[in-house]
């Protein structure tokens, strides 16, 4: 496989005058020590290391939001003090990477920030229809000079273990976290980070509950399970593809009263709901959830629960996602879920089409109710 990895060692012309000659090898050390020693301090910081994430290009666009993500994914690694850039480091389009590093030297050192901190710029390369092709980075220190540069391909093995399995902004800045803690040689600590800027962030932007509310859930989760065989759950139209299925209530009814105690009925086709086009797929969640809350409240229903699935599948790619939530009938949240291509019982049905995912919302429902 090629190495696709870039090097930073100053390429040399050779001269043509001995004077010339005999100065080239003192340079190569010389250049050679400054990186080795940018790079050993980076690997003594280890996670307490300060870094400034620029936008990230996704689809040609610089996106704060994607760095916003790369930045939960090293914070979720251990790294303590990260920050994103307010406005992003840009260059003239189809700029040869190999220019990339010295230009974002002359970012960082326009900008005249603190000396004390890296600055790392990624781009994931791809469009939608072929997914990511390439993801790759580079990350200078305080004075924009170069520490770590790194370019993945789908040739490449991390590459397909994560963005090539998650193609989505998410699964290529998992390869970029993977990458630097690699190549820094740090070893990653789950949970140093409690409650972390980027975490809160995401929280907030998904309207993920807060611990209270999801305690409530989990007690009347409990509840549901106790009395499950005596439950009266009426089923709602399925979102397939951001679209109403109004003969889903039925099919789900019937694959549900198969595989799970309780009662289920068909909701009225009528009852639609209104779900989000976001890719940040917890607020696809919650804010579908969120709805489903409005409406029992203002409208309770006689039966002791409502359910809702949103699925979206992308067959030819093995990708896609499928959401089930269950409020009670006076609108109290009681379980909201997601299933993906990442995960297990999504990978064992491998889905195809709205009927095939909806075994897999069958199965989340018979796994959490159990």
């Amino acid at each position: 496989m090629t190495n696709l990895a870039l090097r930073f060692l100053p390429l040399l012309l050779a001269g043509t005058t001995l004077s010339l000659l005999s100065t080239l090898p003192a340079q190569t050390d010389e250049a050679a020590a400054a990186l080795s020693a940018r790079r050993t301090s980076l690997h003594t910081s280890s996670l307490t290391t300060p870094v400034t994430l620029h936008p990230v290009l996704v689809l040609g666009q610089p996106s704060s939001k994607v760095a916003e993500a790369l930045a939960l994914v090293l914070e979720k690694s251990g790294m303590s003090d990260l920050e994103v850039a307010a406005t992003a480091f840009t260059m003239a389009k189809d700029t040869p990477w190999d220019d990339v590093p010295a230009l974002l030297r002359s970012h960082v050192q326009n900008a005249k920030g603190p000396a004390t901190r890296f600055h790392l710029y990624a781009e994931f390369l791809g469009t939608p229809r072929t997914g990511p092709e390439e993801v790759r980075f580079v990350l200078v220190d305080g004075q924009g000079e170069l520490v770590w540069s790194d370019r993945q391909t789908k040739a490449d093995a991390d590459f397909r273990r994560t963005a090539a399995k998650d193609p989505d902004p998410l699964g290529c800045a998992t390869l970029v976290g993977n990458r630097l803690f690699r190549l820094a040689e740090w070893k990653r600590d789950p949970g140093a980070v409690k409650d972390g800027k980027f975490a809160q962030l995401w929280r907030n932007k998904s309207g993920t509950p807060d611990a209270k509310e999801l305690a409530a859930m989990k007690q009347r989760l409990a509840t549901m399970r106790e009395a499950l065989h005596a439950a009266r759950v009426v089923v709602l139209p399925t979102l397939s593809q951001g679209k109403h299925d109004p003969d889903s209530s039925a099919r789900l009814a019937t694959l549900l009263h198969q595989e799970v105690e309780g009662t289920f009925a068909a909701g009225c086709a009528e009852t639609r709901l209104q779900g989000t086009q976001d890719s940040n797929e917890q607020k696809r969640l919650w804010d579908l959830a969120r709805n489903l809350q409005k409406a029992l409240t203002k409208a309770p229903i006689a039966e002791d629960y409502a359910l809702v699935v949103d699925l979206g599948i992308d067959a030819e790619h093995n990708h896609g996602y499928v959401h089930t939530i269950v409020c009670t009938g006076k609108g109290e949240l009681v379980l909201a879920a997601f299933s993906n291509d990442q995960s297990a019982v999504f990978q064992r049905i491998a889905p195809k089409t709205a009927q095939d995912a909806e075994r897999v919302a069958v199965a989340m429902l018979r796994e959490q109710l159990r």
